[in-house]
């Protein structure tokens, strides 16, 4: 009888010792995280979205890439001047110049181009993309020399070497233009402002001639800031529906 009740008591105390220690197990287990392991949490969650993220830019990029290749030239959003100067060049040793004066959809006498703008518009960013693109991707040497006449009063039909063109074209697009201050604007010009016009010519370069409007014009303009050779800053006035025509 005595065994039987010092085995009972056994039993109680090792029921009693167990049950605290499964409960400071528990307690344990669901305790708050501590300031430096919530650190640590939110480190590795921020980690893991920047992962998510450079992959998702690396996916676009590669189509990107991959529509180069198949034969489109992409034109940003906006590409400001900042964000082109690991630009190399823009016309290489075997680049062809382009003429957009002879393109297809040209609606205008001695327009430059095709009209710019769709029928809903573009934002001043998507204009800047069309006009570099006419200046570096797909360039049109006389489009680039009649913007350095109306800002540098050169000559736009002066003989213009590779490396002259390439040295000013790319100048252009990543230093003297202030793409992020573009402005899109409807704007009325009166008849006889002075403008340049382009006349395309078979077998050679388009010839630009000073001429002036003939009838007042309401449209839009892209009103571009350039800093001049001089170190000056002009505004450049480019009729829109006339692929980016000076108006002086």
């Amino acid at each position: 009888m005595a065994q039987t009740s010092a085995g009972r008591l056994r039993r109680r105390s090792a029921r009693r010792i167990r049950r605290p220690s499964a409960g400071r197990l528990g307690r344990r287990s669901i305790r708050p995280l501590s300031t430096a392991e919530a650190v640590l949490v939110a480190a590795l969650a921020y980690l893991l979205l920047l992962i998510g993220l450079t992959g998702a830019r690396l996916d676009r990029a590669s189509a990107a890439d991959a529509g180069t290749a198949a034969g489109t030239v992409p034109v940003a959003d906006s590409r400001p001047a900042t964000g082109m100067r690991g630009l190399a060049a823009c016309v290489g040793s075997d680049t062809t110049p382009y003429s957009y004066a002879s393109a297809p959809g040209v609606v205008e006498p001695l327009a430059f181009g095709p009209p710019v703008q769709p029928a809903g518009g573009f934002t001043p960013g998507a204009v800047n993309g069309v006009l570099i693109e006419r200046l570096c991707y797909r360039p049109d040497r006389r489009l680039y020399a009649a913007i350095d006449a109306v800002v540098n009063g050169r000559d736009p039909n002066r003989p213009l070497s590779r490396a002259e063109w390439s040295a000013g074209a790319t100048s252009f697009v990543t230093q003297d233009a202030r793409f992020v201050d573009a402005q899109v604007v409807n704007r009325t010009v009166r008849a006889r402002t002075p403008t340049f016009g382009m006349r395309a010519r078979a077998g050679a370069d388009p010839l630009v001639l000073r001429t002036r409007l003939k009838r007042t014009d309401t449209g839009r303009y892209l009103m571009l800031p350039v800093r001049s050779a001089s170190g000056r800053v002009v505004t450049l006035m480019l009729r829109l529906r006339c692929g980016f025509q000076p108006v002086l």
